[in-house]
């Protein structure tokens, strides 16, 4: 396999679902993905997240995989885009905690404010997590990322009004219970 170019090895776990050939392309570009995802991100953790996160969803629309540059262009797009979702949670995440803070009335308990805020967040996502998988998809894409129904419906090929449904059932779901105003 180490002979085959990219190009080749693509097509082996695309037609036919060859997991070595699938495991000789994590092989040559693991390593870099998760060099640069660690210098953008300073964390460990998240970049080797990130570089499973990139090659299980490879592996997952390895049959639908349209490529039109060369795949180390693919990849280095992938983490790309990555890298942007992993900015917009992080964003999305300091809102929420400023949001907290602005709004409360007495700005003297700052650790108060702190566990609050993390108690809040801690009973929002277990609520998340009970959300049939689309619906909890749909509602983080939309509130972490902070992706437009057309920008998740265009994402994960579905219609505006489906993504538009799921985000006003998660939301129903958590004002029933008291997690969203």
């Amino acid at each position: 396999m180490k002979d085959l170019s990219d190009i080749a090895l693509l097509s082996l776990v695309k037609e036919d679902n060859n997991q070595s050939a699938f495991n000789e392309l994590y092989g040559r570009y693991w390593k870099v993905i998760y060099q640069v995802g660690l210098k953008n991100l300073e964390d460990e953790d998240l970049a080797e997240d990130l570089v499973h996160d990139i090659f299980v969803d490879l592996w997952i629309r390895r049959a639908d995989l349209e490529i039109h540059t060369t795949f180390a262009g693919y990849i280095h797009t992938c983490l790309k885009n990555r890298l942007v979702d992993e900015y917009r949670k992080d964003s999305y995440r300091r809102k929420v905690h400023a949001e907290i803070r602005r709004n409360s009335s007495d700005g003297s308990d700052q650790l108060f404010e702190d566990f609050a805020c993390a108690d809040l967040e801690q009973r929002l996502m277990l609520e998340v997590d009970r959300f049939p998988s689309g619906m909890r998809q749909i509602f983080l894409l939309s509130r972490q990322e902070q992706l437009s129904p057309s920008e998740i419906a265009e994402k994960l090929s579905l219609s505006v009004q489906t993504v538009k449904n799921q985000i006003g059932g998660a939301v129903k779901r958590l004002r029933m219970k008291g997690l969203h105003s």
